[in-house]
């Protein structure tokens, strides 16, 4: 009996330390998961400056979130999503789903860039679509990619909002760049249905979601760039005439 009292009492210690390193650690540990999976899903990398959890008050923030541009663009990043605040259930940390009660993201931005193979955006949501892809179906390799992911982990989040974003064209074309209100978004109850969404699937529907709001948002400025894209080339011909050619 006194074999078994201390057998359970050593277990108690390894289980209150591992409480204690994950309390201790939280921040760390979310800023990398961020950074890893938000970096498989787009496709490019995915860099967070500052986590901040308080598991005692249920709140946090995350600071300097930034989405890089694919090859062949040439604006620093992509998607910067601005101040990150969230609530959670902190009970539910250690457990799986952890219940986000709320997440809000304030005055993101988002660098609209074209090329000769579209634009940026196109290209980081090819990447997201690719990776929903890769990861589909029953097999061992999707199950791995599954699970390498981030699904071990699942979380259930009641409400998700991105307010105040803004849209800027970056253009190689002088007086070409323009910017736009990005739509605001609500999602609610992501991955309830199901019991959960790994972090991989929540950061895919952001993405999705954020991608698709700053389309349809640089949609409106096309007629700025074309306009620009006239003036310039009338510029250039009053050169050549100057020029004699």
């Amino acid at each position: 009996m006194r074999k078994v009292l201390i057998a359970v009492g050593a277990l108690a210690v390894v289980i209150i330390g591992a409480v204690f390193f994950l309390a201790s650690n939280i921040d760390s540990l979310i800023k990398t998961a961020i950074e890893q999976i938000g970096s498989k899903v787009a496709g490019v990398p995915v860099t967070v400056s500052k986590v901040s959890i308080s598991l005692k008050e249920g709140t946090g923030s995350i600071q300097g979130l930034t989405v890089a541009n694919p090859k062949g663009f040439n604006t620093p990043t992509a998607i910067s999503l601005g101040a990150i605040s969230l609530a959670l259930d902190p009970s539910s940390v250690t457990k799986s789903p952890i219940l986000v009660k709320d997440i809000s993201i304030s005055a993101p931005k988002v660098s609209y860039e074209l090329s000769g193979q579209g634009s940026n955006i196109d290209a980081i949501k090819k990447n997201v679509d690719a990776f929903v892809a890769g990861n589909a179906g029953g097999d061992g390799k999707a199950d791995a990619a599954k699970k390498d992911s981030g699904s071990a982990t699942s979380l259930i989040i009641d409400k998700l909002t991105v307010t105040g974003g803004e849209v800027t064209l970056a253009t190689p074309v002088p007086g070409a760049a323009a910017t736009a209100k990005l739509g605001d978004i609500t999602m609610k109850d992501i991955g309830k249905s199901k019991g959960g969404a790994s972090p991989a699937e929540v950061a895919t529907q952001l993405l999705n979601a954020l991608s698709d709001s700053a389309v349809k948002s640089a949609s409106g400025l096309g007629a700025v760039g074309d306009a620009a894209k006239e003036k310039a080339g009338a510029a250039l011909d009053q050169v050549k005439g100057l020029l004699g050619k």
